[in-house]
């Protein structure tokens, strides 16, 4: 089978977890002997410093590059080009490469007309992994020229050039891609995108991942530690929808109120800076500097000893996750995980089966499940088992590529 990958974020130039499937699912249906090509954005590929195989691709223009202060000026001189360049390149991307199937993967910040234009190209035969909203966002173009700027040098020529910046997309409507086949991370996700309105015909629930052999160490003891301050993590971005404001006033609660001051926090992640000068302000309004640690982000390659030096895992999110990659690598590696089941995530965690959980953004209930774990080593070791069980046994990469090969080839011999 010859299966060529369309993404907008490709490692080691990827956002986070969703990338990294990308990249997992391609790596292993080589190894099974199929041909893939992914086409994907040209972000940060200047940070790529390694030769890379000719089968990954980066050439694609993002509609507005990231953090940078000459958006405003490149959508009127070089988004109708961008675009062509990117319909052009995928154009001979499927004449050369000749796939029998294409998987569509992260769409956001790319142009809707290349999802379109490769249903066009490869009618039912395009196979969309839907483990983000995008379908149901506004385009990037549309969001930048919507927000405000953010100081007074350029907030006059912003609020000028918007004017006709949002005129000429008005007359532009988004083209809506015909999702014949999509794949769904968690029932949650068809679901909430179904109520969103977005269009399916043909789904399929195909649990997310983790390669969890990377994270598991057999000689690894885990347990609570006699003499060792308790050790509790945080591993992700650095937003407010992420929570991570709550594991701080847990922790505040816990040194404070509860009594309990044999514990560190590590905070392992980057994103908003303003956010983050939030949480160490909180840190210091709850005079918890020595139990807080900031990590910033980590290469990839140190996650699994991180995880593994955790005693808990505390997964704060309060918007609803479409899955929740890092509870996969958590238990993988034996970390007890505390978690709130928003979203996708409820379907991984099983209160008192294989983790605790505590309502989304309540810092007394997390504080209250990290109280008890402490004091409850049976219990621990219990969720220690049961959550190796479930990443192993239910959530391993080696079973999601296998499905998705298998829904992939179903499609591609489909006349």
């Amino acid at each position: 089978m010859r299966a060529l990958f369309l993404s907008n974020f490709y490692p080691p130039c990827g956002q986070g977890g969703y990338e990294l499937w990308c990249q997992e699912v391609a790596e292993g249906l080589r190894m099974h002997g199929h041909e893939v090509l992914v086409v994907t954005s040209r972000h940060h590929r200047e940070q790529v410093t390694q030769p890379e195989p000719t089968w990954i691709q980066r050439q694609l223009h993002l509609e507005m590059e990231l953090k940078s202060l000459r958006n405003g000026i490149q959508f009127f001189t070089h988004r109708r080009m961008n675009e062509q360049e990117n319909i052009t390149y995928l154009q001979e991307s499927v004449n050369t490469f000749r796939p029998d199937v294409v998987l569509v993967w992260g769409m956001w910040n790319l142009s809707r007309t290349l999802p379109v234009l490769i249903e066009t190209l490869m009618p039912q035969r395009v196979v969309y992994y839907m483990g983000d909203y995008w379908p149901t966002l506004a385009s990037q173009l549309e969001m930048y020229w919507q927000t405000p700027a953010r100081d007074w040098k350029t907030w006059l020529p912003k609020s000028v050039l918007g004017l006709w910046a949002r005129r000429i997309l008005a007359h532009q409507p988004l083209p809506v891609p015909n999702f014949d086949h999509v794949i769904f991370p968690t029932r949650f996700m068809r679901e909430e995108l179904k109520r969103m309105g977005m269009p399916t015909k043909c789904t399929k629930i195909i649990y997310g991942a983790a390669d969890t052999r990377l994270y598991a160490d057999p000689a690894q003891t885990n347990g609570l530690q006699p003499g060792r301050p308790l050790a509790l993590l945080y591993a992700g971005r650095i937003r407010p929808d992420k929570g991570v404001h709550v594991a701080i006033e847990a922790v505040g609660l816990l040194v404070n109120q509860f009594g309990l001051s044999d514990l560190v926090l590590t905070i392992v992640g980057d994103g908003e800076a303003d956010y983050a000068e939030e949480l160490r302000q909180l840190v210091s309004h709850h005079r918890i500097e020595s139990f807080v640690h900031f990590c910033g982000a980590q290469p990839k390659e140190e996650m699994p000893r991180i995880y593994r030096q955790a005693d808990i895992f505390l997964f704060t999110s309060i918007w609803p996750e479409p899955f929740g990659r890092v509870l996969i690598e958590a238990m993988a590696a034996g970390a007890v995980v505390i978690g709130s089941p928003t979203g996708g995530a409820a379907e991984i965690l099983v209160d008192e089966e294989n983790a605790l959980t505590f309502p989304p953004g309540d810092a007394e209930a997390l504080a209250k499940q990290i109280m008890r774990l402490a004091n409850a080593p049976v219990l621990y070791q219990h969720l220690i088992e049961a959550g190796q069980r479930t990443a192993r046994e239910k959530f391993d990469a080696t079973r999601m590529t296998q499905e998705i090969e298998a829904y992939l080839q179903a499609v591609a011999q489909h006349e």
